[in-house]
């Protein structure tokens, strides 16, 4: 066991110097290694990829767990992965383990069109989370293809396009999601046929336009939770600031996630009090109100909590290298402050419910759709509808009568 822990000692070495502080995770890294070890000396065993692997599939429970335990789950991940690359002397950076892998096709052909659609969707200067999805769509449909054994885009033909949205890799995917598949591959095949690589012309009629509707009923969070969430006593904490100015953001002015994280020190003007931002989901321009407290959060956080660093974005990570928050990170900004809710006063727990509680406060106060749709940046102006069903008092108005259709009970003689 001493080379285990020799082993664990120079990889926690090796974590700092990559400047990684937190406590959280230092602490999680040195737990996994304490399971690790007594499960390698209960079993007389040494470090390897094979023993290793063999204890997390002991854990694997935990992965289809609770949130709590998932976590764990992927710490013990995270380390066994940093200590085979030190081991290997493959342990330059710090950096993500992503469980899933992106579906990819086998037949170079394919992997060829890829890599031309990519330079094509690059060149028409498409946002990178854009790009992303493209190309997952259309892999999917290559893998799809490859199955079929169609191994050549000239052997495609209209039955095999309409058949791939009945296939299992799409199966339990809603139809909103469905439908940003079938715009994605449409442009696909657009793009093929302008290229000249596609013989048949309009192919990408075999696309089905219309899917079932599914109408969702829209949530938000309480009052009386809105107000908890806002005097959370954890807001305080150095991190806590950074992350009050984000619920803030989302809460008070409907800001994304995506357009959180982007936030540069240049789009807030403090003399005029507003904030100016192109939208990076629809790309439209929006200029907001400075209200008070989300600029007073602001400014408590970049004066007294964020690092000096040379970032333009003004949210960073909690922990070093300090670089700008991702989306999925700010995703999870509310979760430690929401989780604390029943599920009456907070039915869901991300970020994206404090963006639907304020369209439906101003749909309280009288604002008009039209300009609820305007500040949260939509480019429909009837998008903000949905929002009037949040708004029980003035849906019971819109009840109809009973009148004309009394029931009346009849006794069996």
């Amino acid at each position: 066991m001493d080379d285990f822990k020799d082993l664990s000692g120079v990889t926690l070495n090796k974590i700092r110097s990559f400047g990684i502080k937190s406590k959280s995770v230092i602490k999680s890294f040195k737990r996994s290694c304490r399971l690790l070890e007594a499960f390698l000396e209960e079993n007389n065993l040494s470090f390897s990829q094979e023993n290793a692997e063999q204890w997390l599939s002991e854990s694997a429970i935990l992965k289809k767990s609770n949130r709590s335990q998932r976590n764990l789950y992927l710490s013990h991940r995270r380390a066994i992965l940093l200590l085979l690359e030190m081991s290997n002397n493959q342990l330059d950076e710090w950096k993500v383990y992503p469980i899933k892998t992106a579906q990819r096709p086998a037949t170079e052909h394919y992997l060829g069109l890829l890599e031309q659609y990519k330079h094509y969707l690059i060149s028409e200067k498409m946002s990178e989370s854009t790009i992303t999805f493209s190309l997952r769509v259309v892999s999917m449909f290559f893998c799809y293809l490859e199955s079929a054994n169609i191994v050549h885009i000239s052997d495609l033909i209209p039955k095999n396009v309409s058949d791939f949205w009945g296939n299992d890799a799409l199966s339990g995917r809603k139809p909103t999601g469905l439908q940003a598949y079938a715009y994605k591959l449409k442009k696909f095949f657009i793009f093929l046929e302008e290229k000249g690589i596609l013989s048949q012309e309009n192919l990408y009629l075999s696309i089905p336009k219309i899917f079932a509707k599914q109408v969702k009923i829209v949530t938000t969070i309480s009052k009386n939770a809105e107000k908890e969430l806002i005097s959370n006593g954890k807001l305080i904490t150095p991190l806590g600031k950074r992350d009050q100015a984000i619920i803030l953001l989302a809460l008070r002015l409907g800001v994304r996630r995506s357009d959180i994280v982007g936030l540069k020190f240049t789009d807030i003007n403090w003399k005029n009090e507003t904030i100016t931002f192109t939208q990076q989901k629809t790309k439209v321009p929006v200029i907001l109100p400075l209200l008070t407290d989300v600029g007073n959060a602001l400014m408590d956080y970049i004066l007294n909590s964020r690092v000096n660093t040379d970032s333009e974005e003004i949210f960073l990570r909690g922990y070093a290298p300090y670089k700008a928050l991702k989306p999925s990170s700010a995703s999870k900004v509310p979760i430690k402050y929401l989780s604390d809710f029943s599920s009456d006063d907070c039915p869901e727990k991300g970020l994206h419910i404090l963006r639907r509680t304020v369209a439906s406060r101003l749909f309280e106060n009288n604002i008009s759709s039209s300009i609820i749709s305007a500040s949260l940046g939509h480019l429909n102006p009837d998008s903000a509808d949905v929002y009037i069903s949040t708004d029980s008092q003035k849906m019971r108005k819109c009840a109809l009568s009973l009148s004309g259709i009394e029931c009346t009970r009849e006794e069996l003689v």
